[in-house]
């Protein structure tokens, strides 16, 4: 085991007594099957860490956010209804300005509600299940307006008046089936989902050692082909191989970008962490704008967008590097392994 790395150098620099053709030979099967290898395991690891954080922050990030701010404007508006209610049926308080005729600021609040169920769910982060709990939620929150239209429409009999916002209650504030309930359980579940996109997962982290090791591997075998061709073809340097090796600095850089992709969906997860469907309205409230604010910043400080662009970058460069090591020893192998003729021989 110990001899290992000084088996492999000499491997690589054809110093284990091999011929120049069988050399050549080795040594391309060595390069573009590290570089075939190296190109997929580093491509993998980083477009499985990117991908999720294009995820959390276009598509679960947002959804958790809206369906937060769903709820909290359906529960402000049922409030608003509510007291509402109280100051219409109330005949002691008639002298006061009816300032909100059949509920504006309820209207208003509803329709803030669906619009952000709308936009959760064009988020594309719902799965089948979880769109059509969404409908019925909507579906719901309809029905819910009639039945406050009836109480408002009948404030003047405060017995039906009563019957109708008893029953639109039940429909918001049920404890299973209630709009409020299925908009938590939606939200849970993109939490969920949040969650098992911000952990690194097994193949990251598998396929991070394979990269480097493959990448490792390469340059060796890289400077050992350089060393190789000036002892046997007195070629000083060769351009396209070792243009190759310069390219294997990115790999470093693509492992910081992981790195502050990842620390950013960290930063974005306890950022929406806060938005548990408890608390009062206006406490939610705050929660969500501190939340988008943190997303905006995690977004930000961690550069997603421009890491992002890299994940193509990973199979160009390695089909570049494959080609350009096969170009050059394929080159070097037909000019070596096919015999000259002599001066005077015919055919």
């Amino acid at each position: 085991m110990r001899h290992l790395p000084r088996q492999f150098w000499r491997s690589a620099t054809g110093a284990d007594g091999v011929s120049t053709v069988g050399y050549l030979r080795r040594q391309l099967v060595w390069l573009v099957a590290l570089t075939v290898v190296g190109g997929g395991a580093l491509f993998g690891a980083y477009d499985e860490v990117h991908s999720d954080s294009v995820a959390i922050r276009d598509r679960t990030g947002p959804a958790v956010v809206e369906l937060a701010k769903a709820r909290a404007s359906l529960t402000k508006a049922h409030m608003t209804a509510d007291d509402h209610l109280d100051y219409r049926t109330e005949k002691h308080k008639h002298q006061w300005p009816d300032i909100l005729p059949r509920g504006e600021e309820y209207r208003t609040q509803v329709a803030e509600a669906k619009s952000s169920l709308a936009r959760a769910a064009a988020t594309g982060a719902l799965n089948r299940e979880d769109r059509q709990t969404l409908r019925i939620a909507s579906g719901i929150v309809d029905s819910y307006v009639l039945r406050i239209d009836g109480a408002l429409a009948q404030s003047n009999r405060p017995k039906l008046s009563s019957a109708n916002l008893a029953y639109a209650r039940g429909m918001m504030y049920a404890r299973e089936t209630g709009i409020l309930a299925r908009i938590a359980a939606l939200q849970a579940r993109q939490s969920a989902a949040l969650d098992r996109q911000e952990d690194w997962g097994a193949a990251p982290l598998l396929a991070w050692p394979v990269a480097v090791a493959a990448c490792v591997l390469l340059g060796v075998r890289l400077v050992g082909t350089q060393v190789f061709l000036r002892q046997r073809f007195r070629l000083r340097l060769s351009i396209p191989l070792a243009a190759v090796t310069l390219l294997l600095a990115a790999v470093p850089v693509l492992a910081f970008g992981t790195w502050q992709a990842h620390a950013s969906q960290t930063r974005m997860q306890e950022a929406v962490g806060p938005l548990t469907p408890t608390g009062s309205a206006d406490a939610q409230v705050k929660a969500i704008a501190d939340a988008e604010s943190g997303m905006e910043k995690a977004v930000g400080e961690g550069n997603t967008e421009v890491w992002a662009r890299g994940t193509v970058f990973i199979p160009l460069a390695a089909v570049l590097m494959a080609g350009v090591i096969l170009w050059t020893l394929q080159s070097l192998l037909d000019e070596y392994a096919v015999p000259r003729r002599r001066t005077g021989d015919s055919r």
